[in-house]
């Protein structure tokens, strides 16, 4: 028989594999996330609290024009996208057009000859 994934084999196999190559990269991730949240936490916090045990004020930063400009901004969510869809769609209203352009050409054509041979 086929071992399957509930043979004691496989289950054997993957309980090892588990723990020797996932476990060790696992946790040196873990490690590395962990050393990473602490130095935020403690960075920026202390020093501000520094700053204000000295009684110097806080730098506060200024929002520049470019900022100002781009939230007062407002995009328009109407209207045609730039999509493969949205230009076939064109391109296919485009054709209708055409096609009825000539139609009517045609159409006129007939008239024209027909009134020419029955007057």
């Amino acid at each position: 028989m086929a071992k399957g994934l509930r043979s004691k084999s496989a289950r054997k196999y993957r309980a090892i594999k588990r723990e020797t190559v996932f476990g060790p990269v696992e946790t040196a991730r873990v490690h590395r996330l962990a050393e990473r949240l602490k130095k935020d936490a403690e960075g920026p916090k202390t020093s501000e609290l520094e700053a204000l045990a000295r009684g110097e004020e806080l730098m506060q930063v200024e929002k520049t024009d470019d900022t100002e400009m781009s939230e007062d901004q407002k995009i328009s969510t109407s209207g045609r996208k730039n999509s493969n869809h949205a230009k076939h769609k064109m391109a296919k209203e485009d054709r209708k057009k055409k096609n009825k352009e000539q139609l009517s050409k045609r159409e006129l054509k007939k008239k024209t000859t027909f009134f020419r041979f029955h007057k």
